[in-house]
């Protein structure tokens, strides 16, 4: 073997050793980048369902003050809403925000019956449409917490998916929680209006 070939097999070796690594550092960074945009957009999902839990709170306080002559509860409920809006703001995992949620669905609730029992207050025309708002928000609130259970499937998805969840566990990237319905969510809670 001729000097000039073995120094010519040693070249090409280097540079196909360079292509390896080069093109090994593209793909983890490339896949770094998209974990973190997949993360982003976990994270923007979780923003819209507090987004709507806040449009919820800020349309019960509209409904009260609507049929405070007929409930004697008017400082409880507000005392409630505040707790659920810094619940709501302090939630950091599905499950934080899932057991303020219990608490508003149950005053929501309360509302809707004392609403339904009361002809004068269904015959208006302003808490109709606050009811109607609600309802929709209630729409909302399920639509975005699908959208953030299907934004989480996608990111756990690819962050577990080998060779990237190698690259997952190097940047400290980890499976998000989703929402889950909790036990006994199939039924339908008991109002008590009772003073």
């Amino acid at each position: 073997m001729s000097k000039k070939s073995f120094w010519s097999g040693r070249k090409v070796f280097a540079i196909l050793l360079v292509a390896v690594v080069v093109i090994l550092a593209i793909y983890i960074i490339s896949t770094r980048n998209t974990m973190a945009a997949k993360e982003i957009e976990v994270d923007n999902a979780w923003a819209q369902v507090q987004n709507v839990y806040e449009r919820r709170l800020d349309l019960i306080p509209n409904l009260a003050s609507s049929v405070e002559a007929y409930m004697q509860l008017e400082k409880d409920i507000f005392e409630s809403i505040a707790q659920a809006r810094a619940g709501i703001n302090n939630a950091e995992t599905p499950s934080d925000i899932e057991s303020v949620n219990r608490e508003i669905s149950s005053f929501i609730g309360d509302l809707r019956v004392v609403v339904e029992d009361t002809p004068e207050l269904k015959a208006s025309e302003n808490v109709r449409d606050l009811m109607t708002q609600l309802e929709g928000t209630e729409n909302r609130i399920a639509t975005e917490r699908g959208r953030f259970n299907e934004t989480v499937r996608e990111y756990n998805t690819y962050i577990k998916m080998f060779p990237r969840n190698t690259i997952a566990r190097l940047f400290g990237f980890e499976a998000r929680e989703f929402f889950e319905a909790r036990e006994g969510a199939e039924v339908a809670p008991e109002v008590d209006l009772s003073l």
